[in-house]
């Protein structure tokens, strides 16, 4: 009691300005347990609103924008302002953020739903899972720590994509307006844990227009066509447009994704990218710009201003059309004129309707028009398989983090995503995707079960109450039978499979964890499931040999469908046979591929494992043992004995 009377006492004698400097340097967390507590005066002091307001700033990083904390900081009356309650609010958060994280590493039970509830924290639990995707190696649980904290995150950053597109017909939305975010959206599907996210693209884009002012001071006497030019001609000095050897890098899935375009060193893109990049700069410059739908190359616009021409004289008819001109951002410095445009489209066989080309294009058809690209990169990089570490395959597929053939199935995925919220619900196509969509959702991206019931579900009940007629939509075209099949899948208890048996110790000849090649097709896979006897193998599984073939969650492994494929194969069915699933590298997002137990050949190079695959791991396992080259299982309350 002396000793802390003495504390206190010499304390006091410390001036209000310098305790204020101290707390700077004092963990939020020993403010509240270790100097509040010390007298009514330190109380006081701990508690002032602006300190607060420091630890708020350099305790997160990531706020959710129903926060709006960036305009709080520039609050002229930050005292105002409950700066301590928002830092326990985060706090508390995270608290609960880590206990759902600890249960998805415990057990499989519930394992989206908790997902799924930390996604609902938005970017409030960005901070937090940035940690755990960076946990150090000496983690006893590393892999799946990194592996679940990577896909809550990427779950996340996908929803405020969807977000984004969700809003495109949203009524008195300028169909115009938000062309950099609609792009922009496109990589969130492949961000990651880099720090290119949509805020940054708006500020790269607004540092653009500010530093194009500050290099060009007579920006204000210029009419808009010289202004329009003079931007064309900077940005393409800045190698922002266009790209390096068009002819081999051209369909490379980085030139589709616009912050790609501005982070890259090289800045390569399309020239619907290109085009969009000039259009967003010209609009942050006060010109009226928009990309144009112009056929196998986007072209730019500006618009003259009201009452006025594009060479700043006053416009004799006030009733006319403004008048436009057309930029290629991509290629050339100078204005496209009108009658090569139009030149153009003749040659390219448009002799009606081609005015369409002309006019500036509403969002939904760049957003359209960029899916459409990346799927057609995709297909490109799934043709260069044959060619699998050739320069050409590694340079079309290489993005500036993440594993490559994950990042191509995500940005397939987007195309998807972004066709299925930007066609309108009343198209009678509008379903055409639909199926192929619900099909790669449950098999490889379920956590995002809170996205589709948030976003596609109202439209696909839209588009199924448009019909003229009732038909029965069952399985794969069905949004809610499908939501209701991930549900109950993830409420279903572990399917516990042990050896019992000496036999079946030795008829099991591989145990979870093990590591092989394929005999036949040379892939490399993981073990992560079993069955003989009267054990089924986990569901859903994909069937070795017809990958486009999916195991119903309601059949076993001895269904008729696995005894055809037996018999397709000249082999009488056995009830007995083994078979085990596995994470495979010829399909990286596809976790539970059926194989036979006579196809598999053990390996133990550490080296020959992808790390796409060992990444991807954490679904099912903790760590890896290079010494032993096998899996540390996390799946034993299925495989106790393995």
């Amino acid at each position: 009691m002396e000793s802390h009377a003495m504390t206190s006492s010499s304390l006091d004698r410390f001036p209000d300005e310098l305790i204020r400097h101290i707390l700077l340097y004092v963990s939020p967390e020993d403010n509240v347990l270790s100097v509040q507590p010390v007298s009514r005066r330190f109380y006081h002091i701990a508690n002032e609103p602006l300190l607060w307001r420091y630890l708020c700033r350099n305790s997160f990083t990531f706020w959710k924008p129903e926060h709006y904390f960036f305009a709080k900081l520039s609050d002229p009356r930050p005292t105002t302002i409950e700066w301590k309650k928002l830092w326990l609010r985060r706090k508390g958060q995270n608290h609960l953020i880590k206990r759902l994280l600890d249960e998805i590493l415990t057990t499989r039970y519930h394992q989206l739903k908790n997902i799924q509830r930390i996604c609902r924290f938005g970017y409030d639990a960005k901070d937090f899972l940035l940690e755990q995707c960076h946990v150090d190696e000496s983690h006893d649980d590393v892999l799946a720590r990194r592996y679940y904290a990577n896909s809550a995150l990427d779950s996340i950053h996908r929803g405020m994509a969807v977000e984004v597109w969700s809003k495109c017909y949203e009524t008195g939305t300028d169909p115009y307006s938000g062309l950099d975010r609609a792009l922009g959206a496109f990589d969130l599907f492949v961000l990651h844990d880099q720090p290119q996210d949509l805020e940054y693209i708006l500020s790269t884009l607004d540092t653009l227009a500010h530093r194009f002012l500050l290099e060009h001071p007579e920006h204000e006497i210029m009419s808009t066509r010289q202004k329009a030019l003079a931007l064309n001609r900077w940005l393409r000095a800045q190698n922002l447009m266009g790209m390096e050897n068009e002819i081999v890098n051209y369909h490379n899935l980085r030139n589709c994704l616009l912050g790609h375009a501005l982070s890259d060193d090289e800045h390569p893109s399309l020239p619907i990218i290109s085009s969009a990049i000039f259009a967003s700069v010209a609009e942050r410059l006060g010109m009226s710009s928009a990309c144009c739908a112009f056929p196998s190359h986007v072209h730019a616009s500006v618009k003259a201003p009201p009452g006025m021409t594009l060479d700043g004289d006053v416009e004799e008819d006030p009733k006319a059309e403004p008048e436009t001109m057309y930029l290629n951002p991509y290629k050339w410095d100078g204005e496209v004129t009108l009658d090569e445009l139009r030149r153009a489209l003749v040659e390219l066989g448009w002799t009606q309707g081609s005015e369409v080309f002309l006019r500036a294009s509403p969002v939904p058809i760049i957003i359209l028009r960029t899916a459409a690209n990346i799927k057609a990169a995709t297909s490109r990089i799934q043709n260069l398989a044959d060619r699998s570490g050739e320069p050409i395959e590694v340079e079309a597929k290489r993005l500036r983090a993440g594993h490559p053939d994950i990042n191509v199935e995500a940005a397939k995925y987007a195309s998807m995503w972004a066709e299925l919220m930007v066609k309108p619900v009343s198209s009678v196509h509008w379903d055409h995707s639909l199926e192929a969509f619900l099909h790669s959702f449950a098999m490889s991206w379920g956590e995002d079960a809170w996205i589709v019931r948030k976003y596609l579900l109202p439209l696909y009940e839209q588009f199924v109450a448009s019909q003229p007629h009732v038909r029965n939509r069952a399985g794969w075209e069905n949004v809610r039978e499908i939501l209701n099949m991930l549900d109950n899948l993830d409420r279903r208890e572990a399917v516990v499979t042990r050896r019992w048996t000496q036999e079946m110790q030795e008829r099991v000849r591989y145990r979870i964890g093990q590591v092989f090649r394929h005999k036949r097709y040379g892939w490399i896979g993981i073990i992560n499931g079993w069955a003989a006897g009267s054990a089924g193998l986990p569901v859903p599984h994909y069937l070795d040999g017809y990958e486009d073939e999916v195991q119903s969650p309601t059949t076993s492994p001895r269904s008729s469908g696995d005894r055809l494929h037996s018999e397709g194969l000249g082999l009488r069915p056995q009830l007995a046979r083994v078979f085990y699933t596995c994470m495979s590298s010829k399909r990286p997002r596809i976790d539970r591929l059926r194989v036979a137990q006579n196809s598999i050949e053990i390996i133990t190079d550490p080296d020959l494992i992808p790390e796409s695959l060992k990444f991807l791991a954490g679904k099912y396992f903790k760590r890896f043992d290079r010494e032993t080259c096998t899996f540390i299982s996390n799946i034993k309350e299925s495989y106790p004995d393995d």
